[in-house]
């Protein structure tokens, strides 16, 4: 075999080399990555459920004071006493 043929193979057998160990290196960080959007993707659900939460609660307790309020101003409406509340049973 010639010089020339002989650094040609060892350059290609570097080159395979080198390229193999770079594909395991991208697959183990394509993991890793992967790995991580499923955590943010969790994260981003348990947020999104608490944020429905909070915007229903939000919108129950705006809803009671706007009536409460309006009744009170507007209506001029008090809440009674105990001895005013009477119960009925049938």
């Amino acid at each position: 075999m010639r010089f020339w043929q002989l650094s040609l193979v060892v350059v290609l057998y570097v080159s395979v080399i080198a390229t193999a160990i770079k594909v395991v290196m991208n697959r183990y960080e394509a993991r890793n990555l992967f790995s991580e959007l499923q955590q943010l993707e969790k994260e981003r659900d348990r947020l999104t459920a608490q944020w429905s939460r909070l915007k229903l609660e939000e919108g129950t307790l705006l809803n009671q004071v706007v009536v409460e309020t309006r009744a009170r101003q507007e209506l001029n409406m008090h809440v009674p006493s105990q001895a005013a509340i009477k119960v009925i049973h049938e």
